[in-house]
């Protein structure tokens, strides 16, 4: 009986994919690492997967990518890894504070309002300090909640090189570039079906449509008017407004998709926006 079950044992340990337990960013391994930051009290949780070839000697540029409502960091990182040794890349999941689920992407909206953009701040400095991170090569994703905290992060912090909110809105006043917003390249990907393209508005929120938001960062990043069309397929259309500074605001709209853009297509939206985050490095 003890041998059947120590065999069961060795045949799950072989089952179950590799994942370090790193006790923090310096020990990071090639592959994926799962750790735990302290941030205001609260141990917040991230899935950092890097290259095969990955060392200790050399930076790196970096992606975070953010979940939906209801979400936790394993869907994301799922998602985004494979990208990692094509691109020489590492990916951080980063999972909002359990059990809200969901991003504080504006104070005053959720239940608590927790320091979201102070413990990726803090994530982010520690990858510069640590000699991890290519300072001029860090970016961000993100899928609805997510989304949107990309927005915030994109208005109140100078950290990120360029960000792609996906299937998400932007929030009337809480996301609008101000005086202290620093220019940056922005790629938003939305299905034309999907619930927030049209935007909305209800007593707590109003929601940009997808075709304002972009002309409001346009704008701010004095982006020439007229945009280069360039299709991508049938379904995928891209509309990018440039600067002379190589500043880019596009809108890569997915044809009669919504919230959820069918798995294909998500394929090609995501190489496209991380071919777009990589050509794009901070001033």
């Amino acid at each position: 009986m003890k041998k059947t079950l120590l065999l069961m044992l060795f045949t799950m340990l072989i089952l179950i994919p590799h994942e370090t337990l790193a006790s923090d960013l310096t020990s990071l391994s090639p592959g994926k690492n799962e750790i735990r930051i302290e941030h205001d009290g609260i141990s917040r949780r991230l899935i950092v997967t890097t290259p095969k070839t990955f060392d200790h000697q050399g930076v790196y540029p970096i992606l975070f990518c953010f979940h939906g409502a209801g979400g936790k960091a394993d869907g994301p990182s799922e998602r985004w890894s494979p990208h990692v040794d094509k691109h020489g890349l590492i990916v951080i999941s980063a999972e909002s504070v359990q059990s809200l689920t969901k991003w504080n992407f504006m104070d005053d909206f959720h239940a608590v309002n927790y320091d979201d953009v102070g413990f990726i701040t803090k994530v982010v400095e520690l990858l510069i300090e640590q000699k991890i991170a290519d300072p001029k090569a860090i970016y961000a994703t993100g899928h609805s909640s997510g989304g949107l905290f990309c927005y915030r992060l994109a208005k109140e912090t100078d950290l990120f090189a360029a960000v792609s909110p996906m299937s998400c809105g932007m929030a009337k006043g809480a996301h609008n570039p101000d005086k202290k917003t620093k220019p940056i390249s922005i790629m938003q990907v939305i299905g034309t079906q999907d619930k927030s393209y049209n935007g909305s508005s209800n007593e707590k929120i109003t929601m940009y449509s997808a075709r304002e938001r972009i002309d409001i960062w346009r704008r701010f990043n004095q982006c020439n008017p007229n945009p280069v069309v360039e299709k991508k397929g049938k379904e995928i259309v891209l509309y990018t407004y440039s600067n002379a500074a190589g500043i880019e605001v596009v809108l890569c709209e997915v044809k009669d998709q919504g919230h959820l853009i069918r798995r294909d297509l998500r394929d090609r939206a995501d190489s496209i926006a991380i071919n777009f985050l990589l050509s794009h490095k901070r001033k």
